[in-house]
């Protein structure tokens, strides 16, 4: 029987394991990836936020003056902190107002062991030049965390992977000769933004006809060339929201081309088998070679040029990945995306692409494990009242 995704370890919890481990007093984050991470605090056009992680109790966010009332409305359990003043623009470099802030925290100014992580590397320089304990680098075992999701995560993941299939089904819905290549992105694009309520992050590829031969971005990119009747079809649909991503590929044909269509049926196949070799210990290059040697004996003629998937989170392309060349070892909780694609060089290729969650029995299709996380959750909550 497969675990719930509840069960997958709270990414809070391992942070502070780790922080024992190390006899550290606190954690400082900085940067939009690491305080999403950590206090899943992320905000469209946001200015520099820091987060402190201490051994117990609840998580401290530092945000601008004008982000706190959001910061806690989202955030109902941290402790919010302001700097600066309200206003926007005033400041061209908040940073240093970020740090004098942060420094000013009894979790950080009455310290000797810190550990300091995330991307902003002007204010892991400015932190360390205003604190004189002993400053332990994080971020490596903060990356480690982040490859494994918790159940909260997992349904972030979720939350954008259906608005990529949103977008797939909008061009699915429009799919006509005559019909060109932009216009069926834009579409795409416009009903996962709309299906969000709010901006959302969007890229991809979306190629017709011999087009579709050439792969991706940036050999070919969504353009002016309009479908042809029995032209195949591409797309691959990328969506992130909250700073979470998700990730998606069909291969559609206009008119029906049969020939497209049973290709793309046989892929469907090869991806569902490797889906079932998604599971702990596992190495990517393994699930790599089996998706080639899948491919090259169901279509001895066709060329497989590129990576069989990746894994998703807080990026939209994140390691593991699953080619040759990575020997990583797949862990419980774990998004990958698998991607087996087929082309026949100036005719046409196809792609297709599901989002798994990696289980004790195989990969777990991330909409049904998003719903069993839900269902844990409803069933945890009726458990505590009872």
């Amino acid at each position: 029987m497969i675990a719930g995704p509840l069960e997958l370890p709270d990414r809070i919890d391992r942070v502070r394991d780790w922080m024992r481990s190390e006899q550290l007093d606190s954690v400082v984050v900085s940067g939009q990836i690491a305080v999403n991470h950590i206090a899943g605090y992320w905000r469209y056009f946001g200015s520099p936020a820091a987060a402190i992680v201490e051994p117990d109790g609840p998580l401290t966010v530092v945000v601008v003056h004008d982000e706190v009332a959001g910061a806690r409305e989202l955030l109902p359990d941290a402790v919010v902190r302001g700097y600066g003043k309200r206003g926007f623009g005033l400041v061209p470099d908040p940073v240093p107002q970020l740090v004098e802030r942060v420094v000013r925290e009894p979790s950080i100014a009455d310290v000797s062991r810190i550990g300091v992580g995330g991307q902003d590397g002007a204010f892991r320089g400015a932190l360390a030049e205003a604190l004189s304990c002993v400053q332990v680098d994080a971020e490596p075992e903060l990356a480690a965390i982040r490859i494994v999701k918790d159940a909260r995560e997992i349904l972030a993941l979720a939350r954008a992977y259906e608005l990529a299939w949103v977008a797939q089904h909008s061009v699915g819905e429009q799919l006509r000769e005559g019909i060109t290549e932009i216009e069926l992105f834009s579409a795409a694009q416009s009903a996962a933004q709309v299906a969000a309520g709010e901006p959302i992050e969007f890229f991809g590829d979306l190629l017709c006809g011999a087009r579709t031969a050439e792969v991706c971005a940036p050999v070919r990119v969504a353009g002016a060339t309009a479908l042809r009747s029995g032209d195949a079809l591409i797309a691959d649909l990328v969506v992130g929201l909250r700073g979470y991503w998700g990730d998606t590929a069909e291969t559609l044909a206009v008119a029906g081309n049969t020939e497209v269509l049973e290709v793309r049926d046989r892929l469907v196949t090869v991806r569902e088998t490797c889906a079932r070799e998604l599971v702990p210990g596992r190495r990517a290059s393994e699930v790599y070679e089996l998706m080639s040697e899948e491919i090259a004996g169901a279509f001895p003629e066709g060329e497989f040029p590129h990576h069989g998937g990746h894994a998703l989170g807080l990026g939209s392309y994140e390691a593991p990945h699953i080619i040759a060349d990575d020997h990583s070892l797949l862990e419980r909780g774990m998004v990958i995306a698998l991607e087996p694609g087929v082309y026949f060089p100036g005719r046409w290729g196809a792609r297709v692409e599901q989002t798994y969650l990696v289980e004790d029995e195989g990969g777990v299709e991330l909409m049904d494990a998003a719903s069993a996380a839900t269902d844990d959750r409803e069933h945890a909550r009726v458990e505590h009242q009872l």
